[in-house]
């Protein structure tokens, strides 16, 4: 398991760091080892966080600066899993926070953060077995992609080449058309169709409006390259 601790406290810092290593000793044989990463701010956190299977924040008496990173990392589309220490006292609506966030109290104790990395492991184990893989072929190579990871296709026709754009900024052209792209990801509701050229998969839309809408890569796909942009929200797929 990978683990940012993100803590803008050195003491707190250190002593978070010193817990995990002893959770390394003990729980290693039944959860695997954990590999820590500290940081003291997200400025040289946040580039590198899409690496990470548990973020620890533990930001000092402020909470709204705590919420403010979750948000970016929810707006990074980040894969790994929140958890916010928080003082016993501190006040927390969970409403406030994204999906599947969790909490740990201050001062750190032993057993509930062991509880905590046990509770991660089943959850990360259970997504790997969850995961949907499809298969994208060309001439020369088969790719294995997880359905997540694919935020669009595009086709361009007059090519016949397909331009697919992953997460993690990857991407990858092969030899088809539209046909090709239907049969790759026609079973997945979560993709729509945009205009005659696009495919988008909904969980990387970000915003939208009339004229645009924003991808979880930061890409901006506007109205004149999405011809039909009123399908906005149609699923292409039933």
């Amino acid at each position: 398991m990978h683990i940012a601790v993100l803590a803008d406290n050195v003491a707190d810092r250190k002593q978070t760091e010193r817990l995990l290593d002893r959770a390394n000793s003990a729980l290693a044989p039944e959860i695997g080892t954990l590999y820590v990463d500290s940081f003291g701010d997200e400025s040289s956190f946040l580039p590198v966080c899409m690496k990470y299977d548990l973020f620890l924040l533990d930001i000092d008496h402020d909470m709204a600066h705590c919420m403010e990173i979750v948000a970016k990392l929810q707006e990074l589309s980040a894969p790994g899993m929140i958890v916010v220490c928080k003082d016993t006292a501190e006040p927390y609506l969970r409403e406030t926070a994204i999906q599947h966030l969790y909490t740990l109290d201050k001062p750190i104790l032993t057993a509930p953060l062991h509880k905590l990395l046990r509770d991660m492991q089943q959850e990360i184990e259970s997504k790997k077995q969850n995961l949907t893989l499809i298969e994208i072929r060309d001439i020369e190579h088969t790719h294995f992609v997880s359905k997540d990871d694919i935020i669009y296709a595009q086709c361009f026709e007059k090519e016949h080449r397909v331009h697919y754009v992953f997460d993690h900024q990857d991407a990858i052209d092969i030899i088809g058309n539209m046909d090709d792209i239907y049969r790759c990801l026609g079973d997945h509701a979560e993709f729509q169709m945009f205009g005659k050229d696009y495919v988008v998969n909904q969980n990387h839309i970000r915003s939208h409006t009339k004229k645009s809408i924003q991808l979880s890569n930061g890409e901006t796909l506007t109205y004149s390259s999405l011809q039909n942009l009123p399908l906005l929200g149609k699923l292409l797929f039933s």
